[in-house]
């Protein structure tokens, strides 16, 4: 993984963020807010570098579809984080 610019920076450190203290993922809506990014598809075009780049996995057709496959590397740390999820019965 190389070095990202500002913009996926500051994306997947809120992804990890919200995921931590809220227990599942941003929805794309949940990032411009949180990022103060103008419109959907800047954000969605950050998220397809991240995807590229191999920081997050995404799944087509679920709103809460980021999946966290490595910490920030501003973090310090590599470790991998588990994907939990609730499913309504």
């Amino acid at each position: 993984m190389r070095t990202l610019s500002s913009k996926p920076q500051h994306i997947i450190d809120f992804v990890h963020h919200f995921w931590s203290e809220r227990g599942y993922p941003p929805t794309v809506r949940d990032i411009v807010s949180g990022c103060r990014i103008s419109s959907t598809s800047v954000v969605d075009y950050n998220l397809d570098i991240l995807e590229r780049e191999g920081y997050i996995r995404r799944h087509s057709g679920i709103s809460r579809g980021i999946e966290l496959l490595t910490r920030s590397p501003s973090s310090g740390d590599s470790s991998q984080v588990p994907i939990i999820s609730q499913v309504s019965a």
